[in-house]
């Protein structure tokens, strides 16, 4: 199964708040039970993240990760995940 994350997928393996729920599906990321997808705009966003947060993927096996372009189907995925704040 393949599972996109954003940068604040990764970035809740070291926030109290979510932690519990991140570091779970970067288990079963690195168990192979499911595949990360990463968009080009998530990698992007991620140079600018902690160093800790840069290095979370770097745990994962290559063939346990994918990296996507960004189209209109991310586009519209990220409007889903993150509603326009007015």
């Amino acid at each position: 199964m393949k599972v996109y994350a954003d940068t604040s997928t990764i970035g809740g393996c070291f926030d109290v708040e979510f932690k519990e729920w991140s570091l779970a599906l970067f288990e079963e990321y690195k168990q192979g039970i499911k595949t990360l997808m990463l968009s080009d705009l998530t990698i992007q966003e991620l140079e600018f993240a902690r160093e800790e947060v840069r290095n979370k993927i770097n745990e994962l096996a290559i063939e346990n990760k994918i990296s996507i372009g960004v189209n209109d189907e991310v586009i519209n995925l990220q409007k889903l995940i993150l509603p326009r704040v007015h």
